[in-house]
């Protein structure tokens, strides 16, 4: 819903001031005053009273100012007082004074270069705050990612926990296996060198006995090996870090060649905007597909995942969509111009 008055804030209805009613532009895209935003952050977190969608803050003076309705406001102001302040004019008093027409002129060209500056600025301001809640919100995506990177990283320190700890009871039993194997061994050379029953009767209960701790042993080597548990959580958890490795190393644009920005003259955002539409556009493979990591599904349900197929029938191109996390294929119909193609495949 439109605000009839924009120069006022929403949510306390007082109009937006220099001092504690300053109004600030939330990631959202919304504007408060001050003092407004400063009574709506609990625990950390500001919820927009617009839109609801949740943001990290502590304060207020987090979030960019509005100086376009700054500037609104200050304009809007100076209409009214100019509109006060019009009365009929007094009679002149006496000869004109002053300076001349031309310089005059002169003042009235500079005060006009001066505000043209002063217009400027703010626009530039403007942008700047919107920019800089643009480098909130990244900065707020790079904690919530640093968090589970952390996370991932004690549950890869918990996987080898379970490692040593079954290392650990593999060297036991392997250390109680060479020893029953050692006495076996020397029951084979007692056996061949008995020759009284009494002999044979003491090697025979001591073999027995030296037999039934490695029956006993084998038993518990089949039982305890592999632990389920250890094996399961080590061998996903590896699974884990080597896919978020290679996505780190495939999809990030850390390592990637600087973005060739052609307009100089466009806003900052339109910059950024061009910067980050450049760095999604890569080839995508059916394993992208089929992983649907996060930047790939934005991708995806934004529609800009296109596909050329060729078979007996030619060449074809279609978009790929995600509706209830499935993945439909629609291919174009409609004859296309190898211009529009161009046009089309260089979204």
């Amino acid at each position: 819903m439109m605000d009839n008055k924009p120069e006022e804030c929403s949510l306390c209805f007082n109009d937006y001031d220099d001092n504690q009613l300053r109004p600030r532009t939330l990631p959202c895209g919304h504007t408060f005053c001050s003092q407004c935003i400063d009574n709506a952050i609990k625990n950390g977190q500001l919820t927009c009273p617009s839109c609801h969608v949740k943001h990290a803050a502590t304060a207020a003076t987090q979030f960019p100012i509005n100086y376009a309705v700054e500037a609104f406001v200050r304009k809007l102001k100076n209409i009214q007082l100019t509109t006060q302040e019009r009365v009929p004019a007094k009679p002149s008093e006496g000869p004109a004074r002053g300076i001349s027409k031309t310089l005059r002129s002169l003042v009235q060209e500079q005060k006009s270069s001066i505000s043209s500056f002063i217009t400027s600025c703010e626009e530039v301001l403007s942008q700047l705050g919107e920019y800089r809640g643009q480098l909130g919100d990244w900065k707020t995506h790079h904690l919530q990612l640093q968090d589970r990177l952390y996370a991932l990283v004690k549950q890869n320190k918990s996987a080898m926990k379970l490692l040593e700890l079954e290392d650990t009871s593999v060297v036991d039993m392997t250390t109680q296996g060479e020893e029953g194997k050692t006495h076996l061994q020397a029951m084979l050379g007692s056996l061949d060198t008995v020759n009284t029953l009494q002999e044979v009767d003491t090697t025979i209960d001591t073999a027995d006995e030296c037999s039934m701790k490695i029956k006993d042993w084998l038993q518990k080597c089949r039982e305890l090996f592999p632990d389920v548990k250890t094996v399961h959580t080590s061998v996903k958890m590896q699974e884990t870090i080597m896919e978020a490795l290679e996505m780190m190393t495939t999809e990030t644009g850390a390592t990637a060649d600087p973005v060739h920005l052609g307009e100089t003259n466009s806003s900052i955002m339109n910059k950024v905007q061009e910067i980050t539409g450049e760095i999604t556009q890569k080839q995508l493979i059916v394993e992208d597909l089929r992983r649907m990591r996060e930047p790939v599904k934005r991708l995806v349900e934004v529609g800009r995942v296109l596909v050329v197929l060729e078979d007996h029938d030619g060449r074809r191109y279609g978009r790929i969509t995600l509706q209830d996390e499935q993945l439909y294929l629609y291919f174009f119909i409609i004859l296309l111009s190898v211009i529009c193609l161009k046009e089309l495949l260089s979204r």
